[in-house]
């Protein structure tokens, strides 16, 4: 769900390791930087859903530090956004947590959530992380 329809996914494992593939419909694997970025961000969000379902034993906690969103479609990358913040919606309380640092703006879905805590800016200081310049 968070590439296009016409996508599909697999994980082969092998004696040299994890081998995340994104497909075409018609078979064709993609590999382009963006998309070699996007299949660890979307492997990091599995490696979560385990967690939460109690099939991993890692913590329930995620950060991404702003992932290639320049690289990305803008579709794909609000698709993150409105994915994970779907996760959010099927349980209450939330049994994750999940920061992402961006320079880019999420989604408007995602920008409305109240799941959004903080967003920062570089300008003017008191919308700094510690509002003050180091």
């Amino acid at each position: 769900s968070l590439m296009p329809r016409g996508c599909s996914g697999k994980v082969r494992l092998d004696g040299n390791g994890l081998h995340p593939e994104i497909m075409l419909e018609r078979g064709v694997g993609l590999s382009t930087a963006a998309v070699e970025s996007f299949k660890i961000v979307a492997f990091d969000l599995a490696a979560l859903i385990l967690a939460v379902n109690g099939k991993a034993s890692i913590p329930p906690f995620l950060i991404h530090d702003s992932p290639r969103e320049a690289d990305l479609d803008a579709d794909i990358y609000a698709n993150l956004f409105d994915f994970v913040l779907g996760l959010e919606d099927k349980v209450n309380p939330t049994p994750f947590q999940y920061i992402i640092t961006t320079t880019t703006a999420p989604s408007k879905k995602a920008l409305d959530h109240d799941a959004l805590r903080l967003q920062l800016s570089s300008t003017p200081p008191d919308a700094r992380l510690f509002a003050m310049d180091f």
